[in-house]
């Protein structure tokens, strides 16, 4: 196995994983209390999503945010490395623009100290720069569908490339790219609101970083490389909420008796804040305020004749699939875990024991005062 090899970005089993629990929508729910109590300064209401993925949880945010704001202009920035999840993510954009005219979504290749500011910190990439800017010509969904999709033939097959960074092996851009999306008809309402190139930073209402990091990884990584910069992009009064795996569940259960040995989860959130309480400046501290973690559970989707009557075996491979992906084994671990068998029996056995396979999410949130 390849020393860099990272599991998220294990596309299969990524995809599998979504269609085949309710995880989406059960973050957007626990989100949507703390959207309906923004209160957005001029010139619009701005959110920022740290990993787009396939676009599902941000279009629910999108829609949450239209039912409290319906006449508000909405400035929707996202960071997203994977072409595929960008395609995935434009195809969901079209009917956006048509509840809520007065939009822009801008969306970068960039990593998270760069994305909030559109600019590469890499001063020979950002001589690349793509900047991309489409005006959306027509009022239907069916109009802006046709020209995001030509968006996906000629501008990311050629300038969503990625590279292996040379220090850590984690795929990064080869060339910085930014796409800024509008409706041609709100240019002149929406003129303050759409960023200019080399001048594209935002402070944001709203950030969402939605398993932003590998599990694995210690407090101080996840607080430098995400945390960190999202708490330095926040409006005042702005929040960053925070989702990410921890454990102590069914799925989890299954992971503990292949690999007894196995703590997918060690730097949860009293890690994280210890971390930032220790080694953030105290200007920073001052500004900000922790709120509890609460954890909440999402489902395997199963139909209930698929586990009472004799677990089906598609059951079986996508708790798998879910169960390995959520705890992040790499492919050399589940290869020699399958060789085996075992893993089925005791799949089936947890399962059948729960009456289905759920799975534990830990959210919290950091609010600048």
């Amino acid at each position: 196995m390849k020393k860099n090899f990272r599991f998220f970005d294990n596309r299969q089993k990524y995809l599998l994983f979504v269609t085949t629990t309710n995880e989406k929508n059960k973050i957007a729910d626990n989100l949507k209390p703390i959207i309906q109590s923004v209160k957005p300064k001029h010139p619009a209401l701005k959110i920022f999503d740290a990993g787009m993925g396939d676009g599902s949880l941000l279009m629910s945010v999108m829609r949450q945010c239209h039912q409290k704001l319906p006449n508000i202009p909405l400035l929707v920035s996202t960071k997203e490395i994977s072409m595929e999840d960008v395609r995935l993510g434009l195809e969901k954009l079209p009917d956006r623009f048509v509840e809520h005219k007065n939009t822009v979504f801008v969306i970068s290749n960039l990593n998270y100290a760069e994305s909030t500011n559109l600019k590469s910190n890499n001063r020979f990439k950002q001589k690349k720069m793509n900047w991309k800017v489409v005006k959306l010509i027509g009022n239907s969904s069916l109009d802006f569908s046709a020209q995001l999709r030509r968006l996906n033939q000629e501008f990311l097959s050629k300038k969503w490339q990625v590279e292996r960074n040379p220090k850590t092996g984690n795929p990064t851009y080869k060339e910085p790219s930014v796409i800024v999306i509008y409706r041609k008809d709100q240019e002149f309402v929406l003129k303050d609101v759409i960023p200019k190139k080399n001048n594209g930073k935002n402070y944001y209402d709203i950030i969402i970083a939605s398993q932003p990091y590998r599990s694995r990884v210690t407090a101080e990584k996840k607080v430098k490389f995400v945390i960190e910069p999202m708490i330095k992009s926040l409006e005042k009064n702005g929040k960053l909420i925070v989702v990410h795996a921890c454990g102590g569940d069914p799925a989890n259960k299954i992971i503990k008796q292949v690999w007894p040995k196995e703590n997918p989860f060690p730097s949860l959130y009293p890690a994280i804040i210890r971390y930032l309480k220790s080694n953030l400046s105290r200007e920073i501290l001052k500004e900000i305020k922790f709120h509890k973690s609460k954890k909440f559970k999402y489902m395997l989707r199963a139909l209930p004749n698929e586990i009472s009557g004799g677990i089906a075996t598609s059951v079986i491979f996508s708790a798998w699939n879910a169960a390995v992906y959520v705890n992040q084994m790499t492919d050399e671990q589940i290869f020699k875990a399958e060789k085996s068998k075992n893993y089925q029996e005791i799949v089936q056995k947890i399962v059948n024991k729960h009456k289905g396979l759920y799975f534990n999410n830990e959210l919290f949130v950091i609010q600048r005062k």
